[in-house]
């Protein structure tokens, strides 16, 4: 069509079918399937006038900047579009003339009589002479709930739940769906409205806190835990290579825990303060001098290094970790 041609120069998509993706109908009639499912189904969709897309293409011809909520306001489609309405049973005058009124505003016709072209009849009672013709003339005839709906909806309602043979409680029930249209993200709450309920929240690190720690708790174990104490064990090599030898008695030194036999030099670590060393005999052990600080995970500690060649004895202290090899 003529309409679907010019939407789509402008780049729009036109598509045949009433798709979840549809924003717009164009209507030019309000008794077809796709307009009643609008009504009851789909608010997000705007209904608006053919004259809509002729705005749009003057605009886009003049090379202009439309304002699309403008128009889309402009070119709404009226609640009421080209129906016409008459109305019986009411009495109260006031009441007839805030019907006219409504019906006039929102795109209707009212008719003071009735006649064949009406498209409405509004009945207050299933009687009258109004209402016997209506039924011979097949004019649509409902309770005054389907204008007072209609209008709030914006769109014409399915007139058979307005029937008058409904209970006044039951007419209207499951008209259209009453939902409302949000673009913002599903489960989520915005910053803004998180932080005025509840203020400034503290952020909480879980798995980075959590490695984080267990990482600095293990290299701080590694690298300065005490070194425990261990009784000296003694077994069938030890004491084969010096059965001689007196026993070590304990002093005021720390002890350190022994991972292989004995030798003339023991791997009793000396700090700051000297080592005290108790024998039955003449002292075994002498102190070693202070080594220089260095910076690194071993710092301060003393390894004794057993079952290695030459050259990988050499090569050890050059990794820099800040220990002190003992031969």
């Amino acid at each position: 069509t003529e309409l679907a041609s010019i939407t789509a120069q402008m780049g729009a998509i036109h598509k045949l079918d009433l798709t979840s993706d549809v924003t717009h109908l164009i209507v030019g009639d309000t008794d077809t399937p796709k307009y009643k499912f609008v009504a009851k189904e789909r608010p997000d969709v705007k209904c608006l006038l053919p004259a809509w897309v002729d705005a749009l293409r003057a605009s886009w011809v003049e090379a202009l900047e439309p304002d699309l909520p403008a128009l889309e306001a402009q070119y709404k489609l009226p609640a009421l579009h080209n129906l016409r309405i008459c109305v019986t049973g009411f009495e109260d005058m006031a009441y007839r003339k805030r019907l006219e009124d409504d019906v006039n505003s929102n795109g209707g016709d009212y008719r003071g009589n009735l006649t064949k072209d009406v498209t409405h009849l509004i009945a207050k009672e299933p009687s009258g002479a109004k209402y016997k013709y209506a039924i011979d003339w097949n004019i649509k005839i409902v309770s005054v709930e389907w204008l007072e709906q209609t209008l709030e909806r914006g769109m014409i309602l399915d007139e058979h739940l307005y029937s008058l043979s409904l209970p006044p409680a039951e007419r209207g029930r499951n008209a259209w769906i009453r939902r409302v249209v949000s673009t913002s993200s599903l489960g989520k709450r915005s910053f803004d409205a998180d932080f005025a309920a509840n203020g400034p929240r503290k952020l909480r690190r879980v798995a980075s806190a959590k490695l984080n720690s267990q990482s600095v708790g293990l290299w701080t174990d590694i690298v300065s835990a005490e070194i425990q104490a261990e009784e000296p064990k003694h077994d069938q090599w030890s004491e084969r290579l010096a059965p001689n030898r007196p026993a070590l008695q304990r002093g005021s030194s720390l002890p350190v825990k022994s991972s292989g036999p004995l030798t003339e030099r023991s791997s009793l670590h000396a700090q700051s303060s000297a080592t005290v060393i108790e024998s039955a005999g003449p002292p075994l052990l002498a102190p070693f001098p202070e080594s220089p600080r260095k910076s690194g995970i071993f710092d301060g500690k003393r390894i004794c290094l057993y079952g290695f060649n030459e050259k990988k004895v050499c090569t050890h202290p050059q990794h820099g970790w800040g220990a002190f090899s003992q031969p």
